[in-house]
């Protein structure tokens, strides 16, 4: 008894140990620290493709490694096709940001004459203020860009990996996931089974239901942007849908760059286009998101906003997409453990 005791702590020991070294490793070494961040981007994209990999195999009864290879494969032409279409899109219009800014400081003009608004100092220190404010963020930001452009070019090699690796996460997965189980005792594979089966069970549901609200949205902010004739539709449609997975900072963050491009044509576009994103806000608000999602992520708002803002500080925008999602994993495991051990 001793004997198995003295193992299992060693064992332990030597777990926390390789654990410690992978830590330190991904922290100070920058070659570990790229191959690390690729190997969690690939099996992130092989997570979120499960689901509908799951569904074409049962549906079309196909083997798990030729519905893996359909999927990645359309991902790989969707990503091209969307980046053909996409980027040179955003460099010619990102030329016109100059003529979208005089224009609208054009209406701010007419609006303080009209107004007599510019009599007023308080009124012109904003204006300025608020002026320099918007230049120094779209300057920033057009910054930024450019250099995770060019960032991404320059990893192209690297980032041509995803595909296979999340290929292989999708194909050879459970045969991973058996190898892995080896590290705990018998018992404790069981409840580890019960738990992964828990949580692949609620994610898929919420990945699923993301995916379809975000092609919603995205659909209907490229008819609305379509129907007013405004610049740049197809960009800050995809943007708009990816966004919205965010919770309720994601409408705001896809809305207003809509409501600013319309506003750059004319006041009029600028109120059209913000009641058309409020209501379409509101349907998939009030109508869609309860029926498609459901109860699937169970945590009170104040919880989730705290979350977002955490996300925010450590990872941006993808932070705060992923956060909610790793929100729930430990929640679930942490439920779990408690039923299954206590």
């Amino acid at each position: 008894m001793r004997k198995d005791k003295r193992k299992k702590i060693i064992k332990n020991a030597i777990i926390v140990a390789i654990l410690f070294v992978l830590v330190l490793s991904y922290l100070y070494i920058e070659g570990i620290r790229d191959v690390v961040n690729l190997v969690v981007i690939s099996f992130i994209v092989s997570y979120t493709l499960k689901p509908i990999r799951d569904y074409i195999v049962e549906k079309y009864r196909l083997s798990i490694k030729k519905a893996s290879m359909i999927i990645v494969l359309f991902c790989i032409v969707s990503f091209i096709a969307i980046m053909y279409f996409m980027v040179p899109s955003l460099l010619s219009e990102s030329r016109n940001i100059g003529g979208m800014l005089d224009n609208l400081e054009s209406y701010a003009i007419l609006a303080a004459e009209k107004f007599d608004l510019d009599q007023i100092p308080l009124f012109e220190t904003a204006y300025i203020q608020i002026g320099d404010k918007i230049n120094t963020i779209l300057t920033k930001e057009a910054t930024g860009l450019f250099d995770n452009i060019i960032a991404i070019l320059e990893n192209l090699i690297g980032l041509a990996i995803v595909p296979v690796a999340a290929y292989y996460f999708l194909a050879d997965g459970n045969v991973l996931y058996n190898k892995a189980l080896l590290i705990f005792s018998t018992e404790k594979r069981i409840i580890v089974r019960k738990i992964n089966s828990h949580i692949d069970r609620v994610l898929s549901r919420y990945i699923i239901s993301q995916i379809i609200l975000s092609l919603i949205i995205g659909i209907l902010t490229f008819i609305l942007m379509i129907s007013l004739r405004l610049k740049m539709p197809l960009v800050l449609s995809v943007v708009n849908g990816v966004v919205n997975i965010i919770p309720y900072f994601g409408p705001i963050i896809g809305g207003v760059p809509i409501v600013f491009i319309a506003m750059t044509s004319s006041i009029t576009k600028g109120i059209i286009a913000l009641v058309g994103v409020f209501i379409i806000q509101q349907v998939e608000g009030d109508l869609l998101a309860p029926k498609i999602t459901g109860d699937c992520i169970s945590m009170h708002p104040v919880t989730i906003i705290l979350l977002l803002i955490l996300g925010e500080k450590i990872a941006g925008v993808a932070g705060m997409i992923l956060c909610v999602p790793i929100a729930v994993i430990i929640k679930v495991i942490y439920d779990d453990i408690n039923y299954y051990l206590f």
